[in-house]
């Protein structure tokens, strides 16, 4: 995976009266390997709000900078040597939840 192909969903949750109205719906961003992972998983959202309370977007970002990283991918440290001469090297890998 390429962390600076990830992207994130961020989706408002808009009042049923007031359609201009919309918060943040209460959750973290969603992080995606893919911006096409995204808007499939985007349209599945959206599809439970048919009447479009609910309303969201995918944005490409560099994983490696917003120190997020998408579903099913976890940060691995591994340190090489001990003491003084010790070097920790991070890699980005898939795992299974």
């Amino acid at each position: 995976m390429d962390p600076a192909t990830a992207a994130v969903m961020v989706l408002l949750q808009c009042s049923p009266v007031e359609g201009s109205v919309c918060k943040p719906v209460d959750m973290a961003p969603t992080m995606y390997a893919s911006l096409d992972l995204c808007m499939a998983s985007l349209k599945d959202r959206l599809a439970s709000a048919p009447n479009g309370e609910t309303v969201g977007r995918c944005r490409l970002v560099d994983a490696t900078v917003t120190e997020g990283l998408p579903v099913g991918y976890t940060r691995v440290l591994v340190t090489r040597g001990l003491g003084a001469d010790a070097s920790t090297s991070s890699y980005i890998v898939q795992h299974q939840p």
